[in-house]
Order: structure tokens, then C-alpha cells, then sequence
């Protein structure tokens, strides 16, 4: 996670981790949403990535830039881990152990296995760190909207020590017990949003060719027993032809899912539905469509199948 600060943003030009509450490592889409609502509620919030735009954005919305990573641990009581790959994880964790400080608690989002969060938890421990395995269920978009979930397992009186800053990260969060439930449900779900995005994308664009215009087709199935958080949301985004630029085909094919499918091999558990919906976002990763949300899942379908919309 070593990084120059060039690109507009220095650590000169704002404050100091010190007076911080928590220190946020990893601003990537994730990381940024939850640190921005946070600082929306007049949290105390430092931050500390390797890219100087999502340093300038974070800094331009409020927060105080972290020059290093040893910066935060020794100013944040509490960090809050939203990495992009487990290599960053790793690579994170070794920095958190060398740096100096006293300690305190970390929050760790990341969707990794409940193996690799306790090997995480046990190095951290040596060097003061109290971590708690915490997962999150939702897009950026869904955390905007209150449409999001999260999970917390670990220790009761870490929890306790950072209940006020998950408290403004969501309304109602689900105390998962022992430590890796958090990780564990977290994969379950994934697995579901997998599948339900295909489903959803198939939908919509059968409808479509069937001769039916988006609007209708998505307030029909809202309202109907067919529905799904997945098609509340991305629905709504296949109805507008809305796909923002994202990473998220990136995350399933290759972090995700490998995860997903390792849990389900050791517990020898089949997952029939998973393999064709994993597919057809592999498959969504050789179009034009494959830096979109995956919601694009729809386009790709029509432009296979030869979907001409209705237009008002």
C-alpha cells in the first residue's frame, strides 16, 4: 500500500490523523461511501490510500489525509479496512504490525474467508490490534439509499468500543457471534447477488423482447412475488439503460468467487445455481459492458438475443 502523494493532494494541506476517531485504509468506491457518510455525521475521519485521486477526493470532502499508514496507527483508535484484493490485505496487515502505537481496534470489511480474517486477527493481536470481522452487503448506491446490511462477529467489548461509529455506518447491524460468521454470510450472500443479477438481467430483457417497455416491467415486478433487492436496484438501472463505470465484474470473477467456490468445496456442498450465473459474468468481462456495474448484465442479453426497446 506504498504510494506517493503527487497528483494535486500533499499531506501538508490538510490536518493531521491525530484528533481522528478512525482511520480509513482502502478509498476505493467502499471505502470513500462509508468514509463520506461518516464525515456526514460529524465523525472525525482520517484516510490513507495510494492513489492521489481518491486521496484529493477524500481530502475535498472533508477528511484528513494520512500520509502513511504508520500516520494513522499512531494518532486513530480504530481503522477500517476496504481493500481491493487480498495481496492488499496482506500487505496492509504487515504494515499495521510494524507500525508504532498503541493499539486499538480494526474494523475489517474485506470479503475474505473466516480462515484468512483469524490469521489476520492473530497477527494483529500481537501488536495491540483488537480486529473484528465485518462484512457488508450492498453497493455504493445501496449505501445512499439505506438498502445496505451489515455484519459484525468477534469481540463483544471491541464492538462495543467502535458501536457509535458502525452505528452511523448502518441504522440495524446484525451481531453474527463468533468471530468469521461475519465472513460467512457475507460469501452466502455474495453467492445470492451472483445469481440474482443474472436472473434479473434475464428477466428484463425477455420481457423486453417480448414486446413490453421497461418502465412497466419494472413496476410490475417490484410490486410482484418475483421480486428482489437485486431488481429494486439494478432493475431500476436496466430500465434507464443507467450503467455507471465499476469494478465489480473484476471483484466476482476473480476474488469472489474463488472464495465462494473454496468454502463450498471444503464443506462439499454443491452450488448448481452459482456455476452458469458465475458464467455469464465471465462472460459480460469480454464486451463492452465489462468496466459497468453489473447490472449491464441486461444489455449484454439484449444484444445477444436482438432486443429492440419500446421508447414513450
Amino acid at each position: 500500500m506504498k504510494g506517493s502523494n503527487d497528483g494535486g493532494w500533499r499531506a501538508d494541506m490538510v490536518e493531521t490523523a491525530q484528533e481522528s476517531e478512525i482511520g480509513f485504509i482502502g478509498l476505493g468506491s467502499m471505502g470513500s461511501c462509508l468514509a463520506r457518510r461518516l464525515l456526514a455525521r460529524n465523525h472525525r475521519v482520517a484516510g490513507f490510500d495510494p492513489s492521489p485521486d481518491a486521496m484529493r477526493d477524500f481530502v475535498a470532502a472533508g477528511g484528513h489525509g494520512a500520509a502513511s499508514i504508520a500516520e494513522l496507527t499512531a494518532h486513530a483508535p480504530a481503522l477500517l479496512l476496504a481493500l481491493s484484493s487480498f495481496g492488499a490485505f496482506q500487505r496492509v496487515i504487515d504494515e499495521i504490525v510494524a507500525a508504532p502505537g498503541d493499539g486499538g481496534v480494526v474494523i475489517d470489511i474485506n470479503t475474505l474467508s473466516p480462515d484468512d480474517k483469524r490469521a489476520a486477527r492473530d497477527r494483529l493481536a500481537g501488536a495491540g490490534w483488537r480486529m473484528l470481522d465485518c462484512t457488508i452487503s450492498g453497493t455504493p448506491e445501496m449505501v445512499a439509499r439505506d438498502l445496505h446490511g451489515f455484519y459484525v462477529s468477534g469481540d463483544a467489548g471491541a464492538a462495543q468500543a467502535v458501536a457509535p461509529l458502525i452505528a452511523d455506518i448502518v441504522d440495524a447491524p446484525f451481531d453474527m457471534g463468533e468471530f468469521g460468521n461475519a465472513a460467512i454470510i457475507k460469501l452466502v450472500i455474495n453467492h445470492m447477488v451472483v445469481c440474482h443479477n443474472v436472473v434479473a438481467a434475464e428477466a428484463m430483457s425477455l420481457a423486453l423482447k417480448a414486446g413490453l417497455d421497461a418502465e412497466t416491467v419494472y413496476r410490475t415486478i417490484t410490486a410482484s412475488a418475483g421480486n428482489s433487492r437485486i431488481f429494486e436496484v439494478r432493475g431500476r438501472m436496466m430500465a434507464e439503460e443507467r450503467y455507471p463505470p465499476e469494478t465489480m465484474y473484476q471483484l466476482i470473477v476473480d476474488k469472489d468467487a474463488l472464495v465462494i467456490a473454496e468454502m463450498a468445496r471444503t464443506l462439499r456442498h454443491p452450488l448448481p445455481m452459482f456455476a452458469p450465473a458465475l458464467q455469464a459474468h465471465v462472460g459480460a468481462l469480454s464486451t463492452r459492458w465489462a468496466n459497468t456495474d453489473p447490472a449491464s448484465l441486461c444489455a449484454v442479453m439484449e444484444e445477444r438475443s436482438g432486443v429492440e426497446r419500446r421508447r414513450p
